[in-house]
């Protein structure tokens, strides 16, 4: 008896070792498992086709809402971005970046896919809709941002920079802002690409 109890006492540490062993709270960037819903949405592409989220099922999915004619965290997120693409090396190629326009009116596919190039063409995709959709997207994302004004084409868009990234099954995992260290943001990517969900 004493024995069955002292084998059961060593398979608990055991398991317990383990599990924080594989423990996925290491992360660099914030933790958004449960907060946030998978990815859905249905939006027209750089390339001006009807693409949806399944669409990109088995990519590592990397969502920023900007648009083209920002002078502030767009260029500098997307730059951070593409090198984080760079850093990945071939990983990348089962990474894809989701540039969502915040001013569809503006960022047609057209507009969208001179942006991009700008960045990583390869790995990038821009995406823009109706305003309706756009609003729906931001809403079921919690993305902060404020429209331009109706009374004026001069006022701007003011957004902000986070970076949503979700795991080869449309989970969302993550939550990055172009503070955080682009090293470290490839790591948690590279580790998703790991796992199998």
């Amino acid at each position: 008896m004493r024995n069955s109890g002292l084998t059961r006492f060593i398979l608990y540490l055991v398991i317990f070792t383990l599990s924080g062993c594989f423990s996925e709270k290491n992360w660099h960037v914030k933790e958004v498992v449960g907060h946030l819903p998978d990815l859905q949405f249905s939006l027209t592409s750089d390339s001006e086709r009807l693409v949806t989220a399944e669409m990109y099922k088995g990519y590592v999915l990397l969502m920023y809402f900007g648009f083209t004619n920002c002078q502030a965290e767009c260029p500098v997120s997307m730059a951070k971005l593409s090198q984080v693409m760079q850093i990945l090396g071939d990983d990348a190629d089962r990474t894809r970046i989701l540039f969502v326009t915040l001013d569809p009116g503006q960022d047609n596919p057209k507009v969208l896919r001179h942006y991009i190039a700008q960045f990583d063409p390869e790995h990038v995709v821009g995406l823009t809709g109706t305003a309706k959709d756009i609003q729906n997207l931001t809403k079921r994302y919690r993305a902060a941002y404020r429209p331009r004004s109706k009374n004026t084409e001069q006022s701007g868009i003011v957004h902000g920079d986070a970076i949503y990234i979700f795991d080869s099954q449309g989970h969302a995992r993550l939550l990055a802002t172009s503070t955080d260290s682009i090293a470290g943001l490839a790591q948690d990517i590279r580790h998703l690409l790991d796992r199998v969900y």
